[in-house]
């Protein structure tokens, strides 16, 4: 197999990797800006709506990329182990997967994103814009799947700066589809919340067409179509033991802010109006922790590959570090400006007013947020998941939401009660996961560790 390409993680390191992913992640994270943008050249109301439902967006687009990052993980430990062959049909069961899975997520979100439209407390007006954006949007997470299995190939094998250049086509088509559509330019009638919703979706498209076409024709790499159908259940097993409790822990997260938009949509429409547009502006600060998330994903699941923890070890620590020194001052600079982001939306004088404080509450939750990221990244990697999704469910659900309401309903604290919830909600689950890598339990379950278990297993019963 001398044609196929060598992977060149190692040989960058975390800057040399995550460098292009935070370019990548800052232009995927101006997207939510520039959409909600143009959704308020139509309205508060309908930059409300699609802010209401995004939750339910972002769970499906996080069901397919948690699945892609972890038959990556599973990819670059087979790496990590000099197994190329292995290692590429991995890579293309798990891109069978995500196919299916994307379809399926594309029809739930079409079909089933009317009754959750349907079940919040939302307006006449603000509800028939949600249902509207649900019932065309569910394609462009489909793709959005599609389009990330291709990126995590790019990651795995050294390569993210394609990912920034295939982000930069996405945000380019969908700057200029939400133009046409909303402006009115070159002859094209003005639409609404439908007309975004349809730029988005072929934005994705021309991003993925791209991607595609770097992965196969710039970079070479031939993926082994016939070992990927015939050894499918073999080599999909790791994938999941990695991603079905890993998905559940950020689709849980996803649920937890449609109930969370739920409780302030109870209080009222400009709750909502002001949670969505101080939502979307610190969604930017999250490019960051994502990217050095990202690539220290795939250096860790190499350095378990080699059973290196040592260096496993001090890599994630030292990216939590990075991640939380730069998310901090990012967030800082928007608290500074927080009546200018506001102001880019909208000149209500209502919703400038709760800026600097929902803005305050936001900044003081970003350290804790910044750590579920990157230490979450860090243990799915080693295949360390089960723990973590189960006891982030558990925080969310028993803890977190009752609070939510409390603060929020019970006690009448609004739009601030649900930002203290929120606050509370990340810095213990945060706390879980540091917890949990101090542990050490993640050393033993890596891909290599678990099939010499059960090689051992296997030598002792034919005894």
């Amino acid at each position: 197999m001398s044609h196929q390409p060598k992977s060149r993680v190692l040989d960058k390191g975390l800057w040399g990797m995550s460098a292009p992913m935070l370019v990548d992640q800052a232009v995927t994270f101006t997207i939510p800006l520039t959409d909600m943008f143009f959704l308020s050249r139509i309205s508060d109301s309908a930059a409300a709506a699609v802010g209401a439902v995004s939750p339910l967006v972002f769970a499906g687009n996080t069901l397919l990329m948690v699945t892609a990052f972890a038959g990556s993980s599973i990819a670059s430990q087979r790496i990590g182990a000099n197994k190329y062959d292995t290692a590429n049909a991995t890579i293309m069961a798990y891109v069978f997967l995500i196919m299916g899975l994307a379809v399926l997520t594309a029809l739930a979100i079409n079909t089933g994103g009317a009754y959750v439209a349907g079940w919040m407390p939302l307006s006449e007006t603000v509800e028939t814009h949600a249902v509207t954006y649900l019932g065309i949007i569910g394609w462009m997470v489909a793709i959005w799947g599609l389009r990330a299995s291709y990126q995590t190939i790019l990651n795995v094998y050294g390569e993210p700066k394609w990912n920034t250049i295939s982000n930069f086509v996405f945000f380019g088509a969908n700057i200029l589809g939400n133009s046409i559509v909303v402006f009115g330019l070159f002859g094209v009638p003005k639409m609404g919340v439908d007309g975004v919703a349809m730029a988005s979706v072929a934005a994705i498209f021309c991003s993925f067409v791209f991607t595609f076409s770097i992965v196969h024709f710039k970079l070479g790499l031939r993926l082994p179509l016939r070992q990927g159908v015939r050894e499918f259940r073999s080599l999909i097993k790791p994938v999941l033991r990695i991603a079905a409790p890993a998905s559940l822990e950020p689709v849980s997260f996803n649920m937890y802010m449609i109930v969370l938009n739920w409780i302030v949509a109870g209080v009222g429409d400009l709750a909502l109006k002001v949670k969505v547009y101080a939502f979307n502006t610190f969604l930017f600060c999250l490019m960051i922790s994502v990217a050095l998330g990202m690539a220290t994903e795939v250096i860790i699941a190499q350095r378990v590959g080699r059973n290196e923890f040592a260096e496993a070890d001090r890599q994630m620590r030292h990216s939590v570090k990075v991640a939380i020194w730069g998310t901090g001052l990012l967030a800082l600079l928007w608290v500074a400006l927080n009546q200018q982001m506001l102001g880019i939306y909208t000149d209500d004088p209502a919703i400038l007013a709760f800026g600097f404080w929902v803005f305050v509450l936001a900044f003081v939750a970003e350290p804790a947020r910044t750590v579920n990221i990157v230490m979450g990244s860090a243990l799915r990697s080693t295949g360390d998941a089960a723990f973590i999704s189960y006891s982030t469910i558990a925080v969310i659900w028993l803890f977190s939401v009752p609070l939510a309401y409390v603060l929020t309903i019970t006690l009448g604290w609004g739009i601030y009660g649900v930002m203290s919830a929120a606050l509370a909600d990340e810095s213990v689950r945060a706390a879980i996961k540091w917890w949990r890598w101090r542990k050490e339990h993640w050393k033993e379950y890596g891909v290599a560790a678990r099939e010499a278990r059960e090689a051992k297993r296997r030598n002792l019963m034919n005894q």
